[in-house]
């Protein structure tokens, strides 16, 4: 791989080439792949992400652009001085989001009854989700998605497919995040001193059923995870989803709901928040 002409060059046994300015993200599944300094640094000049794969072709890192932001010092003071009460209170409209998109996934897969469980739950999250609603309806939702017997721990093709496109998605959040300013590992909720992207984590949440919608729908027991299944899941990224009341792409709407992050730390409002609402599958039309 290499830049030239601020084209995109990859060669094989053919030649192809890309303007930088389309490219969103990059998955580097083979060690084999050499790629020089220059282009790494265009790539982050062009706020590109890329991933590095394990040999099982799971995303195991994350290369962000650094200091991209003109405030990013403003930015920061922000995130640090957001209070606990403004917190657990995006957290609260997070979680009852992702509880909703859950609901949705039920739904269009013809589970209306648990479906409608989990819309109750939603309306019972209070702020900062103190009484843990979100694992009370992820049981119930996994559960009721894959079966009884299934588990989020076990190693299976639909946890790999899982793990494949959160990681997808929580790359693309943490590269929008660093592009508004912002330190990744100072999370809303999540605090580990161990996890660098604590805010990402948050914000991954409502997203995530995107994820499970495809893989209820396209993966079977002898589904081989192999290169169409992973580019499948990388291109959940240009789905539709519904945000501030129009179609976007879930890399626009990560855009926006970061964006809207900005708004309510500016204002101390946490209701000016946008979340994605998930609609069946469908790659977005740009006009």
């Amino acid at each position: 791989m290499s830049v030239k002409n601020r084209q995109l060059q990859i060669t094989q046994e053919e030649e192809w080439s890309i303007p930088l300015e389309d490219i969103s993200s990059i998955v580097l599944e083979t060690p084999q792949i050499n790629l020089s300094a220059k282009t790494i640094s265009l790539m982050a000049e062009n706020q590109i992400i890329m991933y590095s794969c394990d040999e099982k072709h799971l995303p195991n890192g994350i290369f962000v652009p650094f200091a991209c932001h003109s405030r990013e010092l403003r930015a920061v003071k922000q995130q640090l001085n957001s209070t606990e009460s403004f917190n657990k209170r995006c957290w609260q409209q997070i979680i009852i989001r992702k509880i909703l998109n859950q609901m949705k996934v039920l739904k269009f897969c013809g589970k209306d009854v648990m479906g409608e469980y989990l819309e109750n739950v939603s309306q019972k999250v209070n702020s900062g989700d103190t009484q843990n609603k979100e694992a009370i309806a992820a049981k119930a939702y996994f559960a009721s998605l894959f079966g009884k017997k299934f588990s989020r721990e076990n190693e299976n093709i639909y946890n790999t497919a899982l793990n494949y496109g959160y990681a997808i998605i929580r790359g693309a959040i943490a590269r929008t995040i660093v592009s508004y300013g912002y330190i990744p590992s100072i999370g809303i909720h999540h605090k580990s001193e161990l996890n660098n992207y604590n805010l990402v984590d948050d914000f991954i949440e409502p997203f995530r059923p995107i994820v499970d919608l495809w893989v209820k729908q396209n993966v079977k027991d002898e589904t081989e995870f192999n290169k169409y299944v992973r580019a499948q899941l990388v291109n959940l990224l240009n789905m539709d989803v519904k945000i501030q009341g129009k179609l976007q792409s879930v890399n626009n709407a990560i855009n926006i709901m970061i964006a809207s992050y900005t708004t309510a730390l500016n204002q101390n409002d946490y209701k000016k928040l946008e979340l994605p609402e998930i609609l069946e599958l469908k790659v977005h039309e740009y006009e």
